[in-house]
């Protein structure tokens, strides 16, 4: 038996390069089961407003509403979590479950995002709340952050104990048992990937960014949120959105990095108290970073011309 010529040995499939079947996905390796972003979207949108939408029309007929921040705000915030379980499950079997458990534990990244995701919120809400006073605001109470409205606490022990020593307990509430956790994994450890299949990462963030704001509307609605914010609300939130994704995309598509930046965000408005002269504020100056880092890096909203997917494991 001869040999095979040169051409046929160099151009024979190589088995290590074969992608898994098209019914199969790995998050943002190969391409997403058809209909796949569409299920997770009306999922997510059905599990929180089944929960969100009874209780925001009866917050109308109250004398007094209960507070946004109430049980059932943070029941419905697993709708994204369920949806992205359910979606995973159904379209990419043990493979989609494996990728999101991969995306969760990885977390040797560059230690500079660590301390962006932790100490941004903090850096944000002093700027605004620095540029109101200068505005004409009062100068917020630091020593009375809303953290004692959320939690109320006896007063012997919030005077023998300081503030500062429940933070971690509260952070890790919040990333445990919080809205972190009942978002991210469908945000940005469901949808996100698939989205840059094929779009620019700024495209996919635009689009998740709105969609994520859509999804807060019966919470917005709600007589204790003011109707006039609901526009820069949304404004913001799509900022952020651009602001996760240039996170995630450098480390290598953490979904436990997004948990820590979701539930520093968090905790920030809780532990630090605040003074806004408008809304304003807070938009203009998370779209400037959002803006210095669009321009900085011109890969955030360029599509490979290759016809492969962006990958966050890529860049560092």
């Amino acid at each position: 038996m001869g040999r095979q010529p040169i051409t046929a040995r160099l151009t024979r499939p190589n088995s290590s390069n074969r992608q898994p079947p098209p019914g199969r996905t790995a998050g943002i390796s190969t391409a997403p089961r058809r209909y796949s972003l569409s299920l997770f979207f009306l999922l997510a949108f059905t599990l929180s407003w089944a929960v969100w939408l009874p209780a925001t029309v009866t917050s109308f007929l109250r004398a007094n509403p209960t507070p946004g921040s109430s049980g059932t705000a943070l029941i419905g915030s697993f709708g994204p979590l369920a949806a992205a379980l359910i979606t995973a499950g159904f379209m990419d079997g043990r493979i989609g479950f494996r990728e999101l458990g991969r995306r969760l534990v990885t977390w040797r990244v560059r230690t500079r995002w660590y301390a962006f995701v932790l100490l941004w919120p903090a850096a944000h809400s002093l700027a605004a709340t620095g540029a109101s006073v200068l505005l004409g605001s009062e100068a917020p109470q630091f020593d009375r952050p809303p953290f004692l409205e959320a939690y109320p606490l006896p007063d012997e022990l919030t005077t023998a104990v300081p503030l500062l020593a429940f933070l971690p307990l509260v952070f890790l509430q919040q990333l445990l048992l919080g809205s972190s956790i009942g978002e991210e994994p469908g945000w940005r450890g469901y949808a996100l990937p698939r989205m840059q299949w094929a779009h620019s990462s700024l495209a996919a963030s635009l689009a998740l960014g709105l969609l994520w704001a859509f999804w807060h509307l019966p919470l917005w609605l709600r007589p204790d949120h003011p109707a006039s914010q609901i526009g820069w609300d949304v404004l913001e939130l799509i900022a952020v959105a651009v602001l996760f994704t240039w996170v995630f995309n450098h480390t290598r598509g953490s979904l436990f990095v997004a948990l820590l930046f979701h539930a520093s965000t968090a905790v920030t408005g809780l532990f630090l108290a605040s003074s806004r002269f408008h809304p304003t504020i807070d938009v203009v100056l998370v779209w400037i970073l959002v803006a210095i880092v669009v321009v900085s890096e011109p890969e955030l909203r360029t599509k490979r011309k290759d016809g492969k997917p962006f990958r966050p494991e890529s860049i560092g």
